[in-house]
């Protein structure tokens, strides 16, 4: 069984050649990525039928920045469809930069992708059903059950854990049983000393000793019933999911927004939904050009703010779309 790890590539068809290279990167890492080059189709209303369709069906998106994708109505077309669909992860890498950046940044995105499942196996239902839920958001998930038969589980088990722990997620499944078992907590033990983001997850009384509290700090987890509903297992997915969007950020709240009444933002790539979480003095704000995306819900919480973008910049067709205050800059 295929255990997830689909991105959809988002380009111009005249860039096929640097995106393969970023395709084959992703293959390389055990990703499915899905790029469209479309020789047998000629019905433009099919065309666009299809891919929405595969929009739809995906939660991971690549824009493969370049003046060709700028410029490309059907790359436009994608972008402005997948900005309608709410809680989609969108990155963007430039075709312009260098490119030992350029695949920097498309593994950086993908170990986000990753999880390693750490249960007990008396919970292998329940981690089976959250399994599940982390494979319908496209995240690439290590299951013990699938290892092949005659391998060494210690050595697959401690290398998964090493490739989750470099920008990807260890999710514990914190139960009575867990909290016993010594595999787990070697497990455990090996992703915090490998630098992994740990994400427990309380079901229903079970909580840490002290020992393990004190071994994993300031983690914050997720509490779910004994027998938690589909909504709470979403709810655990939808964790790890924000957490993707921090890491990814291409600058954060220490550049001092918060008291700021005016900002010019510098060259970043794309404005998530958090840029301005704590702005609330914020009236005025200078796009630049090099912004290739901004999260639908980036102005939700200032509906009085200006943003000053250049004439036909993706800001000013976002703040069009969107209906926000804009002005031109010259």
């Amino acid at each position: 069984m295929k255990n997830g790890g689909w991105v959809f590539l988002s380009h111009s068809h005249q860039d096929i050649d640097k995106v393969r290279k970023i395709r084959n990167q992703l293959e390389k890492m055990g990703f499915e990525p899905l790029m469209f080059y479309l020789k047998c189709l000629s019905d433009t209303d099919e065309i666009e039928a299809l891919i929405k369709r595969e929009i739809d069906e995906r939660e991971w998106f690549i824009y493969v920045d370049s003046p060709n994708a700028r410029a490309s109505r059907w790359v436009q077309t994608e972008r402005e469809y997948i900005e309608t669909k709410m809680g989609k992860k969108v990155f963007t890498v430039s075709l312009e930069g260098d490119p030992a950046e350029q695949m920097a940044k498309i593994e950086h995105i993908a170990k986000q992708m990753r999880v390693f499942l750490s249960y007990s196996h008396p919970d292998r239902a329940l981690a089976e059903r959250l399994r599940q839920k982390l494979l319908d958001q496209d995240m690439l998930v290590f299951y013990d059950m699938d290892m092949r038969p005659g391998d060494s589980w210690l050595a697959q088990t401690e290398a998964a854990i090493e490739q989750a722990a470099k920008d990807g997620f260890i999710v514990y499944l914190v139960t009575e049983a867990s909290l016993k078992s010594s595999s787990v907590k070697t497990e455990i033990y090996h992703a915090v000393k490998a630098g992994g983001k740990v994400v427990p997850v309380f079901v229903g009384k079970a909580s840490f000793g002290l020992d393990m509290m004190e071994y994993l700090g300031e983690n914050q987890g997720v509490s779910i019933g004994e027998t938690p509903t589909d909504a709470e297992l979403e709810r655990v997915v939808e964790s790890i999911l924000h957490r993707v969007e921090y890491y990814d950020s291409d600058f954060t709240s220490s550049l001092g927004f918060r008291n700021a009444k005016t900002v010019h933002l510098p060259a970043v790539s794309r404005l998530d939904a958090m840029t301005f979480w704590d702005s609330e003095c914020l009236e005025c704000v200078y796009i630049p050009d090099s912004v290739a995306y901004i999260a639908p819900d980036t102005f939700d919480d200032l509906p009085d703010v200006l943003v000053k973008c250049s004439r036909d910049s993706y800001a000013d067709r976002f703040c069009q779309r969107h209906g926000i205050r804009h002005e031109y800059t010259e």
